[in-house]
């Protein structure tokens, strides 16, 4: 058993972690020694030390010896987990601008021991090392040095082309003293016998000298050959075997590390694509499909030399290639409409997918035939019909699971309220399956709001609509009855009754909602306006504004009221009270003035939500919008898709953005 001398004669208490006090530090120390083998022990130990970064407690300073004598012991089970939060560690300390006082001396007392590890007889430590010593960049002229003094003496493939990349990322660190011979050596590594040590060097010298682009044919003869020392490799990580159909195996992630190292270098990120999604090993089809979902989801230029080879990947025997291939089809609007090797068109290839029932994730019911479905929908191609009754029928998922912006890309299709909504015009044959589910409110939510999108089409709904009226939907109902309009004059009574602590809960908007429609069904006005009225006069300045732009003049007496709060910190204020003022005063130009700032935002590429909104309302002003053409030229010409979100999101956003932008320069 490892020993920990002194750990009991520190003041953990008086220490701090990122939970709070580290006076449990010296048990999770302990528990990581006591393992046998690796079942979990430095996840709540990483956790309390690292967690999600962004500070270097003084707890961590002082566990660091401690770290560093576990990752010695050849006894501990899970050397190279603690070597993990190590590398974290050291990363932040690398990044912050304040870190305990104490770190840079407890660093520079560990940095030796760690360095010495990379003679350690286990090969599993020093091959994690190589990461962990990658993070001292500070140290480069050390690290640096001890790495390629273990060169001539390391025979594991992994381990070495561990060290040739941690070179690479530890050269910013260096100095004059060693640099121009570490590069010198990396130049000559790009000659080695070995097609991945070669490969690694190339990647290691584009990380070191920025303006070097790696060798795209040297990158794609290396993956093409034998890759199993990068299976060992811990820089590239690898997957479970139960998610290997999802995300394939070996290959497929070495190609999305090769991708995430060559950064913004679009043209050679999709060179890496285009030469892997006709390969003969499913697995490296699967990386380059893996590759193509990232880049499209975030540039649009690849499209037209990637849309061909994702065409004939649609019908790929492998599940996880299929996947990716029929979302981008089905999400993609610009680039080749027709399939050039079959000569099928876009929506022909997303019909064919429309019986496949392979799962999309290991948890999750998604099939790719939902992503055809959604493809279909967003066309008004009929074809999608029958799997949408039938997806009606059983289970939905109604959960919103596309990623943030930064997050990889995930092939799960939209929600079905997202997938419904342009379906207006077959409302008749979704209709019945529609109304059955919306008998459980908790099922519900998604589908109402695509009623609210179909407006009248969704007329014979309204009986399930006024139930949902005395449910927590109320307000959702209502503003689906809203947009049906007069064709809802039946639940008109249901909408006059107060509503209950249910739907109600501590907040008065669902009564302004059921007003806004009983207003939208009969023309009557007068309970609206008196309720908003009564909202401005309690401070509710975020519910109402939407329901006083609606109703333009006839609330013009609170123009003023709105002029004031295009003053608001808030951007979302003063986006929906411009708008508000001008459909109350008429005035464009003013409202416009307030408006144009989010969307310079969204030029200068700092996309949110509230960008969109801002350009909807501007597209509604229009003309008034005539002295900002450049704006929405740089949107329109910028390669860069805009979106809020990964996934299907990343496409919907963009493309709504541009036709926004197309529409009012055509205005203007």
């Amino acid at each position: 058993m490892i020993s920990f001398p002194g750990l009991d004669e520190i003041d953990w208490s008086a220490l701090r972690h990122l939970y709070g006090s580290a006076e449990d530090v010296p048990g999770l120390l302990r528990a990581v020694a006591a393992e046998d083998e690796p079942a979990g022990a430095v996840v709540p130990l990483q956790n309390v030390l690292y967690h999600q970064g962004g500070v270097v407690c003084s707890a961590a300073t002082a566990a660091l010896p401690y770290l560093v004598g576990l990752a010695e012991a050849p006894d501990v089970a899970d050397r190279p987990g603690v070597l993990e939060i190590i590398m974290l560690l050291a990363g932040e300390a690398n990044r912050l601008p304040r870190i305990d006082a104490g770190w840079p001396d407890a660093w520079a007392a560990a940095l030796p021991r760690l360095t010495g590890l990379l003679r350690d007889p286990a090969v599993h430590v020093r091959r994690e090392l190589t990461i962990t010593l990658a993070a001292a960049v500070a140290d480069g002229d050390a690290v640096v040095t001890a790495l390629r003094g273990r060169w001539a003496g390391e025979d594991d493939r992994a381990v070495r082309l561990g060290i040739v990349l941690a070179a690479g990322d530890l050269a910013r660190g260096c100095t004059a003293a060693v640099l121009p011979e570490a590069l010198a050596w990396l130049r000559d590594l790009r000659e080695d016998e070995h097609a991945q040590i070669r490969m690694a060097a190339d990647l290691a010298l584009a990380q070191a000298v920025g303006a070097q682009r790696p060798d795209l044919g040297m990158l794609v003869d290396a993956v093409r050959g034998d890759i199993a020392a990068w299976e060992d490799a811990p820089w590239v990580g690898g997957v479970s075997a139960d998610l290997v159909e999802f995300h394939g195996a070996g290959a497929s992630h070495l190609l999305g590390w090769i991708a995430g190292r060559l950064r913004e270098d679009v043209v050679a990120r999709t060179g890496l694509a285009a030469a892997f999604l006709g390969d003969r090993d499913p697995d490296r089809r699967v990386g380059a499909a893996r590759i193509a979902a990232d880049l499209l989801s975030r540039w649009r230029s690849p499209a037209e030399r990637l849309l061909p080879g994702l065409a004939e990947l649609s019908d790929d025997p492998s599940p996880a290639a299929r996947a990716r291939a029929t979302h981008l089809l089905a999400a993609l609007e610009e680039g080749p409409l027709d399939d050039p090797v079959s000569g099928r068109s876009r929506a022909d290839l997303l019909a064919a997918r429309l019986d496949d029932r392979a799962r999309l994730f290991h948890e999750d019911d998604a099939r790719i035939s939902d992503i055809a479905a959604w493809g279909l929908a967003r066309r008004g191609d009929p074809r999608c019909l029958p799997r949408l009754v039938e997806r009606l029928g059983g289970r939905i998922d109604l959960i919103d699971i596309s990623s943030g912006r930064s997050a990889p890309f995930t092939p799960a299709p939209p929600p079905l309220r997202h997938v419904l909504a342009p379906l207006a015009a077959h409302a008749d044959v979704l209709l019945p399956a529609v109304r059955a589910r919306l008998a459980d409110p908790d099922d519900s939510r998604g589908l109402v709001e695509a009623l609210e999108e179909w407006g009248p089409a969704a007329a014979p709904a309204v009986p399930e609509l006024v139930h949902l009226l005395g449910t927590a939907l109320a307000g959702h109902a209502a503003r689906a009855i809203a947009a049906i309009g007069p064709a809802a004059g039946d639940a008109v009574p249901a909408l006059l009754r107060p509503a209950g602590p249910l739907a109600e809960g501590t907040s008065r908007r669902p009564n302004l909602v059921r007003r806004w429609a009983v207003w939208k069904v009969t023309g009557d006005h007068a309970a609206l306006l008196a309720a908003l009225d009564g909202a401005f006069e309690r401070g509710d300045t975020s519910g109402p504004l939407e329901l006083v732009a609606d109703l333009g003049p006839l609330a013009a007496h609170h123009a003023p009221r709105m002029r004031t709060l295009m003053d608001s910190q808030s951007p979302w204020t003063r986006v929906k009270a411009a708008y508000a003022y001008y459909r109350l005063s008429g005035d464009g130009d003013v409202a416009s003035q307030q408006l144009w700032p989010e969307v310079h935002e969204l030029a200068r590429g700092t996309c949110r939500p509230v960008g969109w909104a801002a350009l909807r309302h501007l597209t509604r002003i229009g003309s008034a919008s005539s002295n900002r053409p450049w704006v929405l030229r740089e949107l329109l010409d910028s390669d860069v898709r805009h979106r809020t979100g990964n996934g299907w999101r990343a496409f919907t956003d963009d493309q709504e953005l541009r036709d926004l932008a197309e529409r009012l320069l055509g205005g203007a």
